[in-house]
């Protein structure tokens, strides 16, 4: 069973959990690609199939903020995301998490990250990070991205605006940093977001594709933020 099976299975699960814990007769299931689109249908037909009381409605969205926009407003129900969108849907748009997947057996969900530096930085502190620089895989990664920008939002060393734009809350936070992808169209479509967040990066060995979210940026990934 592929990834995209695996959330797909649990939002059989949770639609059979809700539909007979509520009074709705349907509950609308964003869904973002056609794959997945497919797999909801494809789920709706097997809850028919099962007896399952209520309805499986597929509605489609054009980027995980976008389903959670439609959940906020009431156009949708739920969506199935993954673990670096679930902070973005918490914090920016008051949704909480209603089920999740193991992969090991081991109850509850959790994720551990850790922070390294060079070892002749003694004196940095997690709780004394401003105006220094950073390195991260890549924009929107879990380990990378969500989890330490989530702990310098937790810890108030930063504080994120009404349109909760964490990449300039970062840029204004960091003196400079590599975060590939950042600049992307995808991750920032008004092209504002903070350049200082690029100017750690490297590119390739010709010194092009900087801060490209892909190998070719030197620095990109879990082993290029190492270098």
């Amino acid at each position: 069973m592929d990834h995209l099976d695996r959330r797909l299975a649990v939002t059989l699960l949770l639609f059979s959990f809700i539909s007979f814990s509520t009074q709705k007769t349907s509950i609308s299931w964003c869904v973002v690609s056609e794959a997945e689109e497919q797999k909801c249908l494809d789920l709706a037909g097997s809850a028919t199939a099962q007896n399952i009381r209520g309805t499986l409605l597929c509605v489609r969205g054009q980027s995980p903020t976008d389903c959670m926009e439609k959940i906020k407003n009431g156009t949708a129900d739920a969506a199935a995301m993954f673990a670096d969108d679930i902070y973005t849907a918490g914090w920016c748009y008051g949704l909480e998490l209603a089920a999740g997947e193991s992969y090991n057996g081991v109850d509850g969900i959790s994720y551990y990250v850790v922070a390294l530096a060079r070892r002749s930085s003694s004196d940095l502190s997690l709780l004394e990070m401003h105006e220094r620089s950073s390195c991260h895989p890549g924009i929107r990664t879990t380990v990378g991205w969500t989890v330490p920008i989530g702990f310098l939002v937790n810890t108030s060393q930063i504080s994120v605006d009404e349109q909760c734009n964490f990449p300039k809350a970062v840029g204004d936070f960091f003196g400079y940093s590599c975060v590939p992808g950042v600049k992307d169209r995808e991750h920032d479509p008004r092209g504002n977001n903070p350049k200082n967040l690029c100017e750690a990066c490297i590119g390739d060995d010709n010194e092009r594709h900087i801060c490209v979210n892909n190998h070719r940026e030197r620095h990109y990934g879990e082993a290029g933020a190492l270098r």
